[in-house]
């Protein structure tokens, strides 16, 4: 079954008005190439989406990294997916391994969150990972982490992003082989959840996705796209991982 396939930069912390430059090559890259196989979002800092998003053309869309749960309140420094979705945005990073690390983001308030989301009709891309001493039980440690998910859900409105925690930013990386595996284990477990709707979610792979190895990564079976760190902070290294996608 032919999936969308998604090509997203999660910028992390970095980025200020400057980088607009990094976005308008994309863009021109993008128009020039007529990209069309892939969606393309880029999840830059809060303090810079309003001003990209007026900046930009809508063949790119814009994410945000996190949100919180509730959408007015006493909550200094967090921002609702109300107020995102005021700005322009359509997608929302929730659970990256990142935010459950420092921020110790339970199952239950991942949950929260991903309900909130959904009730602006945002788009969800939900991260899911195992750590390097998690390995040996990485089915159930994903089990546990997809429980975040409501009963019911569709490619409308979640995308799922595995992300083996000991990749990220490391440069190592699972075999082709075993990220395959993986996303159909993912497929699976979805399946259980939502029946035959599973075969229409996107599962896209993150951790050290860049310009080598992406063509073959992008090119399995099961695996719908990447979620690009690093990598996506520069404009030439993203463009070559936006065309080994087409």
């Amino acid at each position: 079954m032919k999936r969308t396939n998604y090509i997203i930069a999660n910028w992390k912390m970095n980025g200020t008005e400057k980088s607009i430059s990094v976005i308008k090559s994309i863009q021109k890259y993008v128009l020039r190439k007529r990209i069309s196989v892939s969606k393309i979002v880029i999840c830059p800092p809060f303090t810079i989406l309003g001003s990209f998003i007026k900046k930009t053309h809508k063949t790119i869309s814009f994410g945000a990294q996190d949100t919180h749960y509730e959408d007015l309140g006493a909550f200094t420094g967090s921002i609702s997916s109300l107020m995102l979705k005021s700005l322009g945005v359509k997608y929302v990073i929730v659970g990256h391994s990142e935010r459950r690390q420092y921020q110790n983001e339970s199952v239950s308030e991942l949950s929260k969150k991903i309900n909130s989301t959904l009730s602006k009709n945002l788009k969800v891309i939900f991260c899911i990972g195992e750590k390097l001493n998690e390995i040996n039980k990485r089915s159930s440690i994903l089990k546990k982490q997809l429980s975040s998910l409501p009963k019911k859900f569709s490619n409308k409105n979640i995308i799922i992003a595995y992300e083996p925690v000991w990749a990220i930013g490391t440069g190592k990386t699972p075999t082709l082989k075993q990220i395959n595996n993986t996303h159909k284990t993912i497929r699976k477990m979805i399946h259980r959840k939502i029946g035959k709707e599973a075969l229409k979610i996107s599962i896209i792979y993150g951790g050290s996705v860049n310009p080598n190895n992406s063509k073959d990564i992008l090119a399995l079976s099961d695996v719908d796209g990447a979620l690009v760190g690093g990598a996506s902070l520069k404009s030439k290294d993203f463009c070559k991982i936006i065309d080994s996608s087409n």
